[in-house]
């Protein structure tokens, strides 16, 4: 039997148990039973652990209590992508409010509201939590190291980078007030009292920000 990976400190395992099967129970039930969201242990990259949560002054109650919850798992994904907390964290906000089963009209799924085909592209499970923010990590960072500034690769995530042209974000009002609510976020998430691990990291060369 292959060992239990360590859990990291600031992320934390709910788990439900099915009607009938004891806590105890040698029993294997898939997590699809079980009734609940099972967020996993998060491996860390040398270098990377979660930060401390710090409520973002700014959310309603609920979605606040699910960004609590997922905090810690998120600032450990963005530093392994080399992506400013704060950016990663006002994208999961607008994309999703931190609900881990958040479906969209488009079929869009999860924290980081991954399509079907884009989750396999990207070798990831989109239905579970720590995959689908992975897999947004990834894409955003395939993005930025693309179109080298954030509000071009924000446009990319929402639009696709086929509608990047010019270096300009596209004339689409979704997009426009997507990139627009994240950056804003982004700066409001790094004026929250004791967050200073919110802002970017020295010699970041992606926060250059054009106005369209």
């Amino acid at each position: 039997m292959a060992e239990a990976a360590e859990i990291s400190p600031g992320v934390p395992v709910v788990r439900r148990e099915p009607p009938g099967v004891a806590a105890f129970s040698s029993i294997q039930v898939p997590n699809w039973l079980r009734g609940g969201i099972v967020i996993q242990p998060v491996p860390l990259r040398p270098g990377c652990r979660p930060l401390t949560y710090r409520p973002s002054g700014f959310l309603a109650r609920r979605a606040e209590a699910r960004r609590a919850m997922y905090y810690g798992m998120m600032s450990a994904v963005a530093c392994e992508h080399d992506i400013p907390t704060g950016l990663f964290d006002a994208m999961i906000i607008r994309e999703s409010g931190y609900n881990p089963i958040a479906t969209s009209t488009a079929n869009a799924y999860g924290l980081a509201q991954l399509m079907p085909g884009t989750a396999v592209g990207l070798g990831v499970n989109r239905y579970d939590p720590l995959q689908n923010m992975r897999g947004g990590a990834r894409y955003l960072r395939q993005q930025l190291d693309r179109f080298g500034q954030v509000n071009l690769a924000l446009a990319a995530y929402n639009a696709g980078p086929s509608r990047i042209r010019g270096g300009l974000v596209p004339r689409i009002s979704e997009t426009q007030t997507y990139v627009t609510d994240i950056i804003t976020n982004w700066s409001r998430l790094s004026t929250t009292p004791g967050s200073p691990a919110l802002v970017p990291k020295p010699g970041f060369r992606y926060v250059a920000y054009t106005r369209y």
